[in-house]
């Protein structure tokens, strides 16, 4: 239940932050570009992976700093361009790599899976606000509602 606990909170925080504002969304969406970053990695059994999950998240703040320069408007264009500069950065990291082939293949799809799940979390700075309130609230109860010991109908299981 931590886990449900933690992503409901989550959520929250998204839709407190967006209807508070644009710079108040930021904090909120940090975390959750570090949590998705590092998570990933932890998801595939692939921890600690400092290099990858560094460069995920670094890839997260530099969409975001995009976005933030070049406005809401340009958001799909920021979000698309910081992800393929990543894509190639990610490539670069796993060639240097000297682990046999098979880990470094491993490394290579779960840091661009990384990146591109944290660096897509962006997309809530360019989205409108009553969406990203609505959506972060529905995440919430959504998970609220599942982490429930209900019988099956009812917990959607």
């Amino acid at each position: 239940t931590q886990p449900a606990l933690l992503t409901a909170a989550l959520g929250l925080l998204l839709a407190g932050g967006a209807a508070l504002g644009w710079f108040a969304l930021l904090l909120p969406l940090v975390v959750l570009q570090g949590l998705t970053a590092a998570g990933w990695f932890r998801l595939n059994g692939m921890w600690p992976a400092r290099q990858g999950i560094a460069l995920a998240f670094a890839g997260a703040l530099a969409a975001d700093a995009v976005l933030l320069a070049a406005g809401r408007s340009n958001g799909p264009a920021a979000v698309l361009g910081t992800l393929g500069v990543w894509v190639l950065l990610c490539l670069v990291l796993q060639l240097r790599s000297t682990a046999p082939a098979d880990d470094r293949l491993h490394g290579l799809f779960a840091t661009v899976a990384s990146a591109a799940l944290a660096i897509t979390a962006t997309g809530y700075l360019a989205a409108a606000t009553d969406a990203v309130v609505v959506g972060g609230i529905a995440v919430a109860v959504a998970v609220f509602v599942r982490s429930l010991p209900l019988p099956a109908a009812a917990s959607m299981a």
